[in-house]
């Protein structure tokens, strides 16, 4: 009988296995700290719910709303001006990603880090991008958010990656990693990624090579602001090695989004298990210690899912 038992519960367990939902989790480049975020909630999200599986991929600030869209991922990270701008079809999303929505926003600030060696020639974006000749400069993948804002840079000071190209620069795209080890290695000088306080590939990059992430221009940041909606943040110093003074520059903020295709139960489930362990999302990583689901919906950039809205409902931090 008592095998009978066994032999039962196996059964039962390898139908569950099998029937179990799986979610494809677009991150962000191998090496950054998306990445380290999405495996780290999608652990805690399994543990929560045996029959949801969660596959997290590597992605990017701008190509995930697509992703999304096009339904090759479920879940995936986001940010609040970007994801804004695919909902609404605005700067370089054509159509309108309907299938885009929110389950909280406020992970994380994500602070974009223009790195310089101590020994370039250049100490802000602005004289590099202006009076640069024969540069090296190393940035996140094309397509990242991290990259769409240099686009932003570049526009403002009348230049383009062709342009640079003729003055000799070297540009080169990578993960985060492969943009520090650029860095350390003294391939490039100076190195644009877009990553939550302190950014690992950062740290990595000021303790084996001296330098500092350097303060946008005043009339820099305006603009963008102005004209992107992309907002300011800052870099204490002491944050890193080198660094002995706050660096202003760009911000925004880390979301989590779902397709709409997904069912409110599903949403449901996710939601509630991040929720009520929030107190361990510190531990994953450091940026997501100030993050609160009783205020993950509040001033949304983009419609919120209707399986987060019921939880959130029923806690009483959305009416």
């Amino acid at each position: 009988m008592k095998k009978f038992n066994c032999i039962v519960a196996g059964i039962c367990l390898s139908a569950s296995l099998a029937s179990a939902e799986t979610i494809e989790w677009s991150a962000g480049s191998l090496g950054g700290g998306w990445y380290t975020m999405s495996a780290g909630i999608a652990k805690i999200i399994t543990s929560e719910n045996p029959d949801i599986k969660i596959k997290v991929v590597p992605g990017g600030g701008t190509a995930n709303p697509s992703k999304i869209q096009k339904n090759r991922s479920q879940i995936a990270m986001g940010l609040d001006t970007v994801s804004y701008l695919a909902v609404n079809a605005k700067g370089m999303y054509g159509k309108k990603h309907d299938k885009v929505s929110l389950i909280g926003q406020g992970l994380s600030d994500q602070i974009l880090h223009v790195v310089r060696s101590k020994d370039s020639q250049y100490t802000n974006i602005a004289d590099v991008l202006t009076k640069g000749e024969d540069k090296r400069i190393a940035i996140s993948k094309v397509g990242s958010s991290d990259e769409l804002v240099f686009r932003w840079i570049m526009e403002y000071y009348k230049t383009s990656y062709a342009d640079l190209k003729k003055r000799g620069f070297k540009v080169v795209h990578g993960s985060y990693s492969e943009v520090a080890s650029q860095f350390k290695d003294g391939l490039v000088d100076y190195a644009v990624v877009k990553l939550g306080v302190p950014g690992a590939a950062v740290i990595d990059m000021l303790l084996s090579r001296d330098g500092e992430v350097t303060t946008l221009p005043a009339d820099l940041m305006s603009s963008l602001k102005k004209n992107w909606g992309y907002n300011s943040g800052t870099i204490k110093k002491d944050t890193y090695k080198g660094q002995t003074s706050d660096a202003v520059t760009g911000n925004m903020s880390t979301a989590l989004i779902a397709s709409t295709d997904l069912s409110v139960n599903t949403v449901y489930k996710i939601t509630k298990a991040i929720c009520e362990n929030e107190d361990k999302l510190e531990n994953i990583h450091s940026s997501m210690k100030y993050f609160s689901c009783k205020t993950a919906t509040v001033d949304a950039s983009i419609p919120v899912h209707p399986g987060a809205a019921k939880y959130y409902k029923e806690m009483g931090y959305i009416k």
